[in-house]
C-alpha cells in the first residue's frame, strides 16, 4: 500500500529504510575529521551527505519508516541534522562493528514490527541522481525480495577502479534482474579491466533491499554469531545489557563479506541512475568539470604546465606549477599532499597521527 506525498510521488507505507551513518571516514581526511565525520559533510549542495540520503529515503518510505543508524557518540550530530528539516528516527549501535552487524540490527527491529517488513539499506556516503529510475529500481527489488531474495544494485562500471567490489551477474530472473554468480571484493587493476571489457561485471553499490525476515535466516545460517546474538532478544530499538556486550563481540565484517558473498539467494538490479561513492579522494574527483588539462577540485585554482591535479581548497586559492596527478586538499589546519593515485593510503596517514600523538588533527 502507498499514500501520495506532497510532490505527487508515491511512498510505500511498508517499506522500511535503514541509513548507515556511522562511519569515520577516514579515507577522505582531513575533509572528514572526528568533529565532523563525513556523513555530515556538504560537499556544496547546500546539505549534508546525510540530509541528502534522507531526502532520498524520503522518495520511497514515509518519513517513520526511515531510521538513521549511528553510534552514541554522533546521535547528536544526527539529531542537529534531523532538526534542520530532514525527517528520520534514531537507531543506536552499541559498537562500530562494520555494515554487517549493523545491518542486523536493524533487519531485528524491522522484523520485530512486521514479520513481512522490507528494508532499503543506504550508506549515507552516495550520490544519486534522477530520482525516477531510483524508484524504479527499488519497486523492482522489493518484488525480488517479497521472492525471498537478498537484493543489490549493480552500477555499470565506467572504468577499472581497484576501490570498488564488483559482482558478476549470473542466470536471469526477468526484466533486467539476474541473480548474483560471484562477488570480487577490490581486484587488481589487471583484473578489473578484464572485467570491463567482457561486460562481465557491475560495480557492487552497496546499496540492499530484502524482506528482513529473510536476511536474518540467512544472516544465522552464514554467521553462527549472528544467530546466537539474535536469540538473546526479541527485537525493539532498546537493547539489553546483555544483548550491548554481545553486540560489541560480534565479528566486524561486511554484510557482503558475512552474509552475501555465502547465499545462494543474492540477486542484482542493474541500476540505471546516475551513482557515485564519495567514500575517498578518488571518487571526489568525478564531481568537478575539469579544466582542458585535466585539473580539477572545489575552490580557485591556477595552472601553468599542470595536468590531472585535484585541489580541494573552498576558501581559497590552489596554484599549479609544473606538477602531475597530485591531489592537494587544505582544510583547516592540515594541509594533504599526495600522488593521486595514492590517495587510497590515508588511513595509514590517520593511523600515523594517531600512534605519534597528533590526536587533534584527527
Amino acid at each position: 500500500m502507498s499514500s501520495p506525498s506532497g510532490s505527487g510521488r508515491a511512498v510505500s507505507s511498508g517499506l522500511r529504510v535503514a541509513i548507515l551513518a556511522g562511519g569515520r571516514g577516514e579515507r577522505f581526511w582531513p575533509f572528514s575529521r572526528r568533529a565532523r565525520p563525513k556523513p555530515f559533510l556538504d560537499l556544496g549542495w547546500g546539505r549534508s551527505l546525510l540530509q541528502e540520503t534522507i531526502r532520498r529515503a524520503a522518495l520511497v518510505a514515509l518519513p517513520g519508516n526511515i531510521w538513521i543508524i549511528a553510534g552514541r557518540e554522533l546521535l547528536p550530530l544526527v539529531r542537529r541534522e534531523t532538526r534542520r528539516g530532514a525527517t528520520g528516527r534514531c537507531l543506536m549501535e552499541p559498537a562500530s562493528r562494520n555494515t554487517g552487524p549493523t545491518a542486523l540490527l536493524a533487519a531485528r527491529l524491522f522484523a520485530a514490527e512486521d514479520p513481512a517488513a522490507e528494508m532499503l539499506t543506504l550508506p549515507s556516503d552516495h550520490r544519486v541522481t534522477n530520482d525516477r529510475a531510483f524508484r524504479r529500481a527499488i519497486g523492482t527489488a522489493r518484488r525480488l525480495a517479497r521472492r525471498g531474495f537478498l537484493v543489490t544494485f549493480g552500477v555499470p562500471p565506467t572504468g577499472p577502479d581497484p576501490e570498488f567490489g564488483y559482482l558478476v551477474p549470473g542466470a536471469r530472473l526477468g526484466g533486467t534482474a539476474m541473480k548474483v554468480a560471484r562477488f570480487i571484493e577490490k581486484p587488481r587493476r589487471v583484473l578489473a579491466m578484464r572485467l570491463i571489457q567482457k561486460r562481465a561485471a557491475l560495480w557492487n553499490s552497496g546499496m540492499f533491499l530484502w524482506r528482513a525476515d529473510s536476511f536474518l535466516e540467512e544472516a544465522s545460517r552464514c554467521q553462527p554469531a549472528f544467530g546466537r546474538w539474535l536469540a538473546l532478544g526479541r527485537g525493539g530499538a532498546r537493547l539489553s545489557p546483555a544483548e550491548e556486550t554481545a553486540f560489541r563481540s560480534l565479528p566486524a565484517l561486511s554484510v557482503d563479506h558475512a552474509v552475501l558473498e555465502k547465499s545462494r539467494r543474492v540477486a542484482v538490479v542493474p541500476a540505471r541512475f546516475g551513482w557515485a561513492d564519495l567514500g575517498a579522494w578518488s571518487s571526489i574527483g568525478a564531481l568537478f568539470p575539469p579544466d582542458r588539462a585535466g585539473n580539477a577540485g572545489w575552490g580557485k585554482r591556477v595552472a601553468i604546465e599542470a595536468r590531472g591535479n585535484l585541489a580541494f581548497h573552498p576558501k581559497g586559492l590552489t596554484a599549479f606549477l609544473g606538477v602531475s596527478d597530485l591531489l592537494v586538499a587544505c582544510v583547516g589546519d592540515v594541509v594533504l599532499v599526495c600522488p593521486r593515485s595514492q590517495s587510497g593510503r590515508i588511513r595509514e596517514l590517520v593511523r600515523l597521527l594517531r600512534a605519534t600523538g597528533n590526536h587533534e588533527y584527527l
